[in-house]
């Protein structure tokens, strides 16, 4: 979990990062109904375009969920941070409760000294006069572009370190910047600024309708030192040249029935390049089987874990269209009982 200092950023930062870490670990999230997963390019609307990563999370949807309503653990997520407990009991705020959605954005820096560029925007039921009140006493008000900004150090999940700002944006969402200007939640990034529909980020987006989380990320360039002496020879040559070519990854958790279909994509720069992905999957898809067929393997792994990972591996699907390489794995409720500990309900 991520220290920070005693700061509003606290209470969004936690939440989203520690929810996304639960999708991916459990994939609790409920498909729910067209109106809930339209909301999600609604959102995204708000922020600014440009975007090299993009993470929206359907909270609510999470807490309506059967796959979520089946785990053995009926008690509250635990988040072991004073700050965010002083933060609950000082404005009645509980993201389990409270928040609904979240979307995160971030932007590298004009150059490589500079910080990197965030914005979140969280929407859900905010006591605004609490919150003030909380914001004054941790941090010091300010106002820019017509609105009511909060100024707070903090070091937190996704947020540069230094001057962050909050502000409210309407009675049910809060914007949180990086830097001491909320100017960055207005800004227009890149050409074409104007349209959309031409924001690489938002555009594969607006694919993923009925997803309840999803996070969309352009890969950066792989230095040609990567791996060092470990990654030597030939074999290892062309599994760089394929990561290489790897140019955006894109997650997505969609619920179907009491299930959870996860969906990991690829997209190389060309499709040669994705052909030879998909076959290097497949390869460590058979390593794989193989290994947990191996019989130190099957002593000393639970026969539920290993029953689980082995019909994952058996039934992962992986596809390749063009440039596209996906993967998809299908996570049922048995999940849960992998843990085998339960608190008394």
């Amino acid at each position: 979990m991520v220290r920070s200092r005693k700061t509003i950023f606290l209470s969004i930062g936690v939440a989203a990062s520690t929810i996304f870490a639960a999708l991916l670990l459990y994939g609790s999230f409920h498909h729910g109904t067209s109106a809930q997963a339209a909301l999600a390019p609604e959102l995204i609307s708000a922020l600014p375009m440009g975007a090299q990563s993009l993470v929206y999370i359907d909270l609510g949807a999470m807490r309506a969920s059967p796959f979520y309503q089946q785990r053995p653990d009926k008690g509250p997520i635990a988040i072991p941070n004073q700050d965010y407990a002083d933060f609950i009991r000082s404005t009645g705020f509980d993201f389990e409760k409270d928040l609904d959605r979240v979307v995160m954005a971030s932007w590298p820096g004009p150059s490589a000294k500079e910080t990197k560029k965030a914005v979140v925007i969280a929407e859900g039921r905010f006591d605004r006069a609490k919150i003030r009140e909380y914001a004054l006493r941790k941090g010091k008000l300010d106002h820019q572009q017509g609105h009511e900004v909060f100024l707070f150090p903090s070091t937190v999940a996704g947020m540069p370190a230094g001057m962050n700002s909050i502000t409210f944006l309407d009675g049910h969402r809060l914007a949180l910047v990086s830097g001491p200007s909320i100017a960055p939640l207005f800004e227009h990034s890149g050409d074409p600024s104007s349209d959309p529909a031409g924001d690489p980020a938002r555009e594969r987006a607006a694919h993923l309708d009925g997803a309840a989380a999803f996070m969309i990320v352009r890969v950066p360039p792989i230095p040609d030192n990567a791996g060092g002496a470990s990654m030597q020879g030939p074999a290892s040559a062309q599994l760089m040249s394929l990561a290489r070519s790897v140019q955006w990854v894109t997650l997505a958790a969609r619920p179907e029935g009491d299930n959870l279909r996860i969906s990991l994509e690829g997209e190389s720069d060309n499709a040669t390049d994705a052909m030879q992905l998909k076959a290097a999957l497949e390869l460590l898809r058979m390593f794989g089987r193989a290994g947990l067929e191996n019989p130190n393997t099957t002593k000393s792994m639970p026969p539920a874990t290993l029953a689980m990972l082995q019909n994952l591996l058996t039934n992962a699907e992986v596809t390749q269209a063009a440039e596209r390489v996906r993967i998809r794995i299908q996570i049922p409720p048995d999940v849960w009982r992998l843990n085998g500990r339960t608190k008394s309900q």
